[in-house]
C-alpha cells in the first residue's frame, strides 16, 4: 500500500540503551519462566545489558498491574514487560483474573509514558501454554519484549522533532 509523501514515524527493534522491568508472576511457573527466559533472550539479542533489565516476581497474574504500576510510576524504566500464565480451570475465576489483568495492563500502556510488552498468556489447556511458553507457537515471553523495545525505542524519537 503507498504511503505517498506522509512522513512516516515506525519504531525500531532495540533494547540498546533502554532499562527494563520484567513483571512475572509465579503462579504456573513452569511456564511462566520461560516466558522470562524469552523475554531476557529476546532483549539481549536487541542489545540490552543484563545491567539494564530488573526482574520482579509477584504471586499471580492478577498482582501483575500493580507491581507494573509502580515500575511505570518510578521512572526508572523506559518499557515494561509483563509476563504470566493463566488456564482456564473449572470455575468462573479464570474470565475474571484474564479480563482484569489484562485490561489493567493495557490501561498503563494506553497512558503513553512507559512503554509496554504484555505477555500475559491466556491458555484453555496446559498443553496450549506450553506451546506459548516456547514450543510449537513460539515463546510470547520473547515476543511481549520484543513489542517493548521497539515501543520504547518509538516513545523515545517519535515526538522529538
Amino acid at each position: 500500500m503507498p504511503h505517498h509523501n506522509v512522513k512516516t514515524h515506525a519504531g525500531q527493534i532495540s533494547a540498546a540503551g533502554k532499562r527494563f522491568a520484567l513483571i512475572a508472576s509465579r503462579f504456573n511457573d513452569f511456564m511462566v519462566d520461560k516466558l522470562v527466559e524469552g523475554a531476557i533472550d529476546g532483549l539481549l539479542r536487541t542489545g540490552a545489558r543484563e545491567a539494564d533489565i530488573e526482574l520482579y516476581r509477584c504471586p499471580g497474574a492478577f498482582e501483575i498491574a500493580g507491581l507494573a504500576r509502580r515500575a511505570a510510576d518510578s521512572g526508572r524504566f523506559d518499557a515494561i514487560v509483563c509476563l504470566g500464565v493463566v488456564i482456564r480451570g473449572a470455575t468462573p475465576h479464570f474470565d475474571l483474573v484474564v479480563g482484569q489483568a489484562t485490561a489493567a495492563v493495557a490501561a498503563i500502556a494506553a497512558e503513553g509514558k512507559v512503554a509496554v510488552g504484555n505477555g500475559i498468556v491466556a491458555c484453555e489447556t496446559m498443553e496450549q501454554a506450553i506451546e506459548r511458553a516456547g514450543s510449537k507457537a513460539g515463546n510470547r515471553g520473547y515476543d511481549a519484549a520484543l513489542v517493548a523495545a521497539e515501543m520504547a525505542q518509538l516513545y523515545a524519537t517519535a515526538f522529538s522533532q
